[in-house]
């Protein structure tokens, strides 16, 4: 934290109220950052740290796992000579299927049906 936010923090702690107490009232004014802080005497980096803060500890770090899925069996298809994927489908929930070859509509729908899409 600089200097100066903590000599901020300072003298906001002695006219009552911490930081997440600060914020709670910022996001229930309506005001913007500067109307909000001229107000309440805090200044305005202060304030803007502190939003930073508590929005990188509220980030949910998600894990990436992998999930073998089985697939109906394929139509066989004429393949291309070049390594590139034939088909990539990327789902709503952020599911990323890559295939070699494509598969027939049917098989497509059935593997998108599953759980983790």
């Amino acid at each position: 934290m600089p200097i100066t936010d903590t000599v901020a923090l300072v003298r906001h702690r002695r006219r009552g109220g911490s930081p997440q107490q600060t914020l709670t009232r910022f996001h229930q004014s309506g005001l913007t950052q500067r109307a909000f802080c001229e107000q309440t005497g805090l200044p305005v980096s202060t304030l803007q740290w502190w939003l930073a803060r508590a929005w990188r500890e509220a980030a949910v770090v998600r894990p990436i796992t992998f999930t073998e899925v089985s697939a109906p069996p394929r139509v066989p298809a004429a393949r291309a000579t070049s390594a590139a994927w034939a088909v990539e489908i990327v789902t709503p929930s952020g599911l990323t299927v890559r295939m070699q070859d494509p598969l027939g509509p049917i098989a497509v729908r059935a593997l998108l049906r599953g759980p983790r899409c």
